[in-house]
């Protein structure tokens, strides 16, 4: 039983724990299949020590027995015969008995023969004493043929023939006792065998029973140990535990599992803890990388980390274009305010600009409206002229004053005239800085536009007009001084006079009909520099606007360019 436990101890030597699991149940059944055939045998050998035994005691014992009991009685019948023999009457009866005898002789000789072939004794003395008795019956048989009397013949068969008898009887007795000593021997050693036999396989059943449960604890040990610490991982895994301990010492597929599973928890918790030292790094600000320990993710983990370097790739571009255009607005901010400026200062200026112009044009249109009026008088004066043509001769005293006022008139006419032309140029430059401030005001300015544009035109008209009027001017005054030259001969030109007289009406009606355009394209100019004040105004309320909000804008930028700067990206 030591030996049967301690062969079973090599369950739990380290060379069954690295076995692979087929290898293990190989080995146990294996072993177990030797114990199952061992325990066959040991029936088998059971089976053949007893059918040995059952066919000692049939075919020796048994047979034995039987062949006693028959020697036994063959005795008794050859007694009888003898006593048959000894007391027939008749030659016929004792012949058949002495060949009955005879008979039982050779029947005893039989059974010996028979006898010892099952029998391991001495058979001899027995096989003597039946000659003995065969020698005592030949006597016997020529007593009786010879005539011997009855007398002599029993006396023979008492002291010699029955004791013959007797001597075989007590050998056979002798065999008797022999073979039954013999045969409980057979029994003795039957019995032991039996029981030896009984005893070897219960030791072997001992000992399967023993290996079994050796092997069931072994298995179960060597693989539901190594199932409950991977249920165990598992579970913990199950509730988001990464760092877990899977003790087990098993080497076979199951401890290779187990070490598989510990190993890729522990990778699972390495790129976990890469993972949240990645997040904090970026949640801290820093996108210059994405992780730092790129031989961690293998695999398919390869695409956690290309996510997190695409996350710091493009949030740190993204950083970057903001920083950038945070920069942009900060300078746009910066020109935009500067512009603004600029367009308040010109907006001042312009209306300044404006005052002076709106100054001028109003004494530009009293002048006009004066300038009406004398050429309304100055059409009165010619018309009377023209009616007093006839009697200018007697006035010319009047026309020479008349010329002289014309004369002064006309300088003043020419005097308004430059003025005016002045006024236009100015006007005209005027228009031509608003149209350049409404472009730069952009959608704004697009009004203002048109009315500079129409400004443009009016001042392009005025000059024009003003142009035409110093060419009249000049001619009348070129005719005045000819009128002057000739003053002396006016009575003999009088009728070239009157001539001149009506040109000069006309030419006067014309003026006054231009001073009235210029007076109405004066009212207009008017209401286009109100309206360019208004929009002057307008500019500059806006550029105030834009001032304040590219100032606003100026400070938000730097409030960006500040957050920004405490990421770390690359640039």
């Amino acid at each position: 039983m030591a030996n049967i436990v301690e062969k079973n101890n090599e369950f739990d030597k380290g060379g069954f724990k690295s076995l692979p699991v087929s290898e293990k149940f190989k080995k146990v059944f294996g072993k177990f299949r030797l114990n199952l055939i061992l325990i066959f045998i040991v029936i088998i050998l059971i089976d053949i020590v007893a059918l040995f035994n059952l066919r000692n005691i049939y075919a020796i014992y048994y047979e034995q027995n039987s062949q006693q009991g028959e020697i036994r009685i063959t005795i008794q019948a050859l007694a009888k015969y003898y006593l048959w023999a000894m007391s027939a009457t008749e030659d016929a009866d004792r012949q058949e008995q002495i060949d009955g005898a005879a008979e039982k002789i050779q029947e005893m000789n039989d059974g010996l023969d028979e006898l010892s072939k099952v029998y391991n004794g001495d058979l001899s003395t027995a096989r003597q004493h039946l000659k003995d008795i065969d020698s005592a019956d030949d006597t016997l048989i020529q007593m009786m043929n010879s005539g011997a009397s009855h007398e002599e013949i029993y006396t023979y068969y008492v002291g010699t023939v029955n004791e013959a008898i007797k001597v075989v009887v007590k050998d056979f007795k002798v065999i008797g006792l022999e073979a039954k000593a013999q045969a409980k021997k057979a029994y003795v050693m039957a019995l032991g065998s039996v029981i030896f036999m009984t005893i070897i396989s219960l030791v072997v059943v001992i000992y399967a029973i023993l290996y079994s449960n050796k092997a069931r604890a072994a298995l179960t040990k060597s693989i539901l140990g190594p199932i409950e610490a991977i249920s165990a991982a598992a579970d913990d895994m199950s509730k988001g535990k990464l760092e877990i301990e899977i003790e087990t010492d098993s080497e076979d597929e199951l401890g290779k599992l187990a070490k598989d599973i510990k190993g890729s928890t522990s990778a699972i918790a390495d790129i976990v803890k890469d993972i949240d030292e990645t997040l904090k790094r970026m949640s801290g600000g820093d996108f210059s990388s994405g992780s730092r320990n790129s031989a961690l993710y293998i695999g398919d983990y390869e695409a956690i980390r290309k996510a997190l370097s695409d996350i710091s790739d493009n949030l740190s571009s993204t950083l970057l274009e903001v920083k950038n255009s945070s920069s942009q607005v900060s300078q746009g901010a910066a020109n935009m305010s500067q512009g603004s400026t600029d367009l308040a200062e010109g907006t001042t200026d312009q209306a300044a600009a404006v005052e002076e112009l709106t100054a001028s044009v109003n004494s530009v249109t009293e002048q006009t409206k004066q300038l009406a009026e004398v050429a309304e008088k100055s059409r009165g004066m010619a018309n009377e002229v023209r009616d007093n043509a006839e009697v200018s001769a007697r006035k010319m005293h009047l026309v020479t004053d008349a010329m002289t006022r014309i004369t002064e008139a006309s300088a003043e006419i020419e005097q308004v005239t430059n003025t005016i032309e002045e006024i236009a140029s100015q006007t005209s430059l005027l228009a031509l800085n608003a149209s350049i401030e409404a472009a730069r005001a952009g959608e704004t300015g697009k009004g203002f536009a048109v009315v500079a544009d129409q400004i443009g035109k009016l001042a392009d008209q005025s000059s024009e007009a003003a142009q035409n009027t110093h060419q009249l001017i000049a001619d009348t005054m070129e005719e005045i001084k000819n009128g002057n030259s000739v003053v002396a001969e006016t009575t003999e030109a009088l009728d070239a006079m009157q001539h001149s007289v009506e040109e000069i009406t006309d030419m006067i009606i014309k003026t006054g009909d231009l001073a009235e355009e210029q007076a109405h394209s004066m009212d207009e100019i008017d209401k286009g520099i109100e309206m360019i004040s208004n929009v002057v105004q307008n500019n500059s309320a806006t550029a105030e606007e834009s001032s304040a909000v590219s100032q606003e804008l100026s400070e938000q930028s730097a409030s960006l360019n500040s957050l920004i700067s405490q990421f770390t990206i690359n640039e």
